[in-house]
C-alpha cells in the first residue's frame, strides 16, 4: 500500500496553486491538504494541517517564502519544504 503524502501549496497566484494541485493529485499518492496565497497563511496552515511537504513560492507579498520556510521548519519539524521561483536568474 502506497502512503499518501500530504502537501501544502503556497503561492500568491491562484492559477499556480490550482495547476500544482491538479498535477499532484492526479498522481494518486499526493493529497493537497491546504493552499495559501501568502507567507503568513502558509505558516498558519502548516501549523494547523501538519503537511509532509510544503511547496512554497520564494516571492510572496508580506512574509516571503524564504521566511515562511524558516518558520515552518521550526514549528512543524517533520515537514519538508520545496521552494519554487519564477526568477530568470539563478
Amino acid at each position: 500500500m502506497v502512503r499518501t503524502t500530504r502537501i501544502l501549496i503556497a503561492d500568491d497566484h491562484s492559477i499556480v496553486r490550482t495547476g500544482l494541485r491538479s498535477l499532484l493529485e492526479h498522481q494518486g499518492h499526493f493529497k493537497v491538504v491546504a493552499e495559501a496565497g501568502t507567507g503568513e497563511d502558509a505558516i498558519r496552515l502548516a501549523k494547523e494541517h501538519h503537511p509532509d511537504v510544503a511547496v512554497l513560492d520564494i516571492r510572496m507579498p508580506g512574509v516571503s517564502g524564504i521566511e515562511a520556510c524558516r518558520k515552518i521548519i521550526a514549528e512543524v519539524p517533520n515537514c519538508k519544504v520545496i521552494m519554487l521561483t519564477s526568477y530568470a536568474e539563478d
